[in-house]
């Protein structure tokens, strides 16, 4: 058998690999069960002032995050009702907790 023969054989012997998919089920999965989870805790925005200055704040369960702000007490109300909506639509799943 010559070389180029050999070379052939080998060739046609190889399976083609595809690159491996850096979005993979298990990463669908870990979001579909983050806004699965995040619908079974109670969650709150809550508004609050420290010293005249106010901060908003979201709570689900005994998780929060940090404070947002300082705004003043009218801007924090809005802010409030806009991160509802958010969370409303959303869910928590993309919300940072401490």
């Amino acid at each position: 058998m010559s070389a180029l023969q050999q070379e052939f054989n080998v060739a046609r012997d190889l399976q083609i690999i595809e690159p491996t998919q850096h979005h993979s089920k298990i990463v669908e999965f870990a979001k579909e069960v983050a806004g699965q989870e995040s619908h079974h805790m109670p969650t709150s925005v809550e508004i609050f002032s420290d010293s005249g200055r106010w901060y908003c704040q979201v709570r689900r369960g005994n998780e929060k995050t940090r404070p947002m702000g300082p705004y003043t007490k009218q801007q924090a109300e809005r802010v409030q009702e806009v991160r509802r909506a958010l969370i409303a639509k959303r869910g928590t799943a993309r919300i940072m907790f401490e």
